[in-house]
């Protein structure tokens, strides 16, 4: 489990990095950031799937009531309850930071979209619907900064 720390350790400043450069417009640094993702999902992937083998192998289920019951029959079973649990801790802050940086990328999206079609001569501002969430593509309003 010590490897599986490392990387999502390293996971996160990745997805740390990739957050800098979604809140300063780095292209660059986001395009660095996702190439270095995908090769941590990768390994990530690959451990996961080792320890899901192995624990089939031992007799236990893939899930996380297989896992504890193995944790709990092996000798060292503390020292692995304590990794489970700074594992499953940073998997956690991983899960929190790629959440808001979905919320940043979709942020992004609705202002490129919104830039898109002032550009293209629909609106210039957003409706918003009853739930509050932007709504693109209400009608033309007339602004035309080309013609097509």
């Amino acid at each position: 489990m010590g490897d599986e720390i490392a990387l999502l350790r390293d996971f996160v400043a990745v997805l740390e990095r990739e957050q800098a450069g979604l809140s300063a417009d780095h292209a660059e640094e986001i395009a660095a950031a996702s190439q270095i993702k995908v090769e941590l999902v990768r390994q990530l992937s690959q451990i996961s799937t080792e320890r899901h083998l192995a624990l089939a192998r031992a007799g236990f289920t893939t899930d996380r009531a297989g896992l504890d019951a193995f944790i709990a029959r092996q000798a060292e079973s503390t020292m692995l309850a304590q990794q489970l649990d700074r594992l499953l801790a940073v998997a956690g802050e991983a899960d929190e930071i790629n959440r808001i940086n979905g919320k940043l990328i979709r942020m992004r999206m609705v202002h490129n979209q919104q830039s898109l079609g002032f550009l293209l001569g629909g609106e210039s501002t957003p409706t918003y619907g009853r739930d509050g969430r932007a709504m693109l593509g209400g009608g033309p309003s007339g602004r035309r900064l080309t013609t097509a």
